[in-house]
């Protein structure tokens, strides 16, 4: 009975072919744009997350309890040997770097500017951060400890070059000022606000110095294996690297600007998808009506023989999930040909900036099987549920009434 009802259903969506390939069309074109809006939205947030995280912040971070709001120069890592010992210990983490931060001033022969004073271990940076493949004049660290490496923006805004002489003053943490002179050895260009027009990186055993800091230092970037664990709670890195003097945080929490634009992003893909699912349902719906009224004498005849009126709104559901799957094929083969083409040209939209970070490189959709399948799951799904109500509306027919309006 069941398949003999899937042949009958097939036979009678053909009989007016036009509209059936329209509506499949209809359907499938809007189900295509869901998947390849999908795909560069998660392009989209994978190039948004390294943006943010591969060129200086990594994915975890850890400081002294205090550090991030007042940045006081005596906020160094606590116990920082023990740290570094069980980070080197550590399956979990691809790779760190510590480093020393304070505020300074920076001045040339011609300007005097604020930044913030970075020093950076040359042995373990590159592994973590993108500095030394950002140096795009002069070079990277070479461990001459008069060394240092400004963003192209502050260069240009102390308008020094390659060679020129600049001195840095800075508090110390004994209250008193020191200053120190540096050469300019590289510039860079990281696409980033604050890295490129505020921050200068000299060797982090010059900033020690300068600074008297010992072996101490205020941050540890840490990169994991993938980015997205930085938001999974239940790894127990967290715990490993908290405790009552430090705190270990992951890019969410030091970006939550960020995160909330990619929240964002994950919320207009759900209206978007009850949007067009909507639209889906009052296609198929309009689109089963009209069969049924044009075969108002047909669906008489049957109910006047004797069938069921459960069996004929089980014909028109059936007729609908024939549509859906038109649909769906239809989606899937033009979604999935867009993104497989799409990824690999990748989509430019230009240069764009967003809280400081220049988002200039293509975007390259992607889509993970994890949610490729809703959305044609609850295509099918969605436009056999739509033919209940056509359905009902066909079983309910008076017989001699439906062939006389046929007439």
């Amino acid at each position: 009975m069941f398949l003999r009802m899937l042949k009958f259903s097939w036979r009678s969506i053909w009989r007016n072919a036009r509209r059936t390939v329209i509506t499949g069309l209809a359907v499938g074109f809007g189900l295509a744009s869901l998947l390849f809006t999908e795909a560069l939205m998660q392009g989209m947030t994978v190039h948004m997350i390294g943006a943010t995280t591969n060129p200086w912040m990594g994915d975890v971070q850890i400081h002294r309890r205090g550090f991030l709001d007042t940045r006081q120069l005596g906020l160094t890592v606590e116990r920082p040997d023990a740290v570094l010992e069980l980070l080197s210990q550590d399956t979990t983490i691809a790779a760190y770097t510590p480093r020393v931060l304070s505020p300074a001033s920076l001045s040339s022969a011609r300007e005097l500017k604020p930044v913030t004073l970075t020093g950076v271990d040359m042995s373990t940076d590159p592994d973590v951060t993108l500095l030394e493949s950002a140096v795009e004049t002069g070079s990277y660290f070479t461990g001459d400890s008069m060394e240092m490496v400004l963003g192209y923006r502050l260069a240009s805004d102390l308008k020094v070059e390659l060679g020129d002489v600049l001195v840095v003053t800075a508090a110390r943490t004994d209250s008193g000022l020191a200053s120190s002179m540096f050469l300019l050895s590289g510039i860079c260009n990281f696409g980033n606000e604050q890295l490129d027009r505020y921050s200068a990186f000299v060797n982090i055993g010059s900033a020690r110095d300068l600074l008297q800091l010992g072996d101490a230092f205020h941050e540890i970037a840490i990169v994991l294996p993938d980015a997205h664990m930085a938001g999974d709670t239940s790894l127990a890195l967290w715990d490993r690297y908290t405790d009552r003097e430090n705190i270990a945080e992951g890019w969410t929490e030091l970006a939550p600007q960020i995160s909330s634009m990619l929240d964002l992003v994950n919320v207009s893909m759900v209206i978007m998808s009850a949007i067009l699912f909507g639209l889906v349902i009052f296609g198929i719906v309009n689109s089963l009506f009209m069969s049924v009224y044009e075969r108002m004498f047909e669906l008489g005849i049957m109910k006047a023989v004797g069938t069921r009126p459960g069996t004929i709104g089980y014909m028109v559901i059936m007729e609908a999930f024939w549509l859906g799957v038109i649909s769906t094929a239809t989606g899937l083969a033009i979604g999935l040909l867009i993104i497989w083409i799409t990824s690999g040209t990748g989509i430019s939209f230009g240069e764009i900036e967003f809280s400081g970070i220049t988002l200039s490189r293509p975007i390259f959709p992607e889509l993970s099987p994890g949610r490729a399948w809703a959305y044609p799951v609850f295509t099918l799904l969605l436009t056999t549920l739509a033919g209940i109500f056509p359905g009902i509306h066909a079983a309910r027919q008076n017989p001699a009434e439906s062939m006389r309006r046929s007439l």
